[in-house]
């Protein structure tokens, strides 16, 4: 029995080969997706002529250098990622279910914001006889999210008190200089 040993001997492929090898492939690293003339393009044998693979077409790919000199002798379905499908998987799980729960959170806020605009806007009408036109609930709204509702409450009382009623203007300034305030010791 003859035992080779050393390196494995193959010939060149056939310019040809290689040209009907990178048309097939639209020019193109199978690997990376970079295109020529941006890389230096290569054929690789996708079972390596060490392992047996041949110089038939079927076993040809368009690699760009970078690519085919990472993965060396190693066959194509054994090239390590550096990222286990599994673990990657997991974590894309672990995503969509943070940010399910990140969206349910969210609709709690906006609903409870819809509340304390429904009870503000309650208050209103049976401190003042005064509805909110559509922008006044718009401005509403804005304000909730960031100023408490029992603020706003109060500086409806105090717009009450100073017979301020007409709209909300006294309101809103009260909340500018109240978030203006907050700012500043933030």
């Amino acid at each position: 029995m003859h035992v080779i040993s050393g390196p494995v001997c193959r010939t060149q492929l056939s310019v040809r080969t290689r040209f009907e090898v990178f048309k097939r492939d639209d020019f193109q690293c199978r690997y990376c997706g970079r295109r020529s003339p941006d890389v230096v393009l290569q054929v690789d044998h996708i079972t390596p002529v060490a392992l047996g693979g041949t110089d038939d077409e079927v076993n040809l790919v368009t690699s760009c250098w970078e690519c085919n000199a990472g993965k060396a002798a190693v066959p194509l379905d054994a090239v390590i990622t550096g990222e286990d499908p599994h673990d990657r998987a997991i974590e894309l799980l672990e995503r969509e279910r943070q940010v399910r729960e990140y969206n349910v959170v969210l609709e709690r806020v906006r609903l409870a914001r819809e509340q304390d605009a429904e009870m503000l806007m309650a208050y209103w009408l049976e401190r003042t006889k005064r509805y909110f036109t559509n922008a006044e609930e718009g401005w509403l709204s804005g304000a909730l999210k960031y100023c408490p509702r029992e603020i706003i409450r109060d500086f409806m009382d105090r717009a009450v008190s100073k017979r301020a009623i007409s709209n909300l203007s006294y309101v809103g300034g009260c909340v500018r200089s109240w978030r203006g305030e907050e700012r500043g010791n933030g």
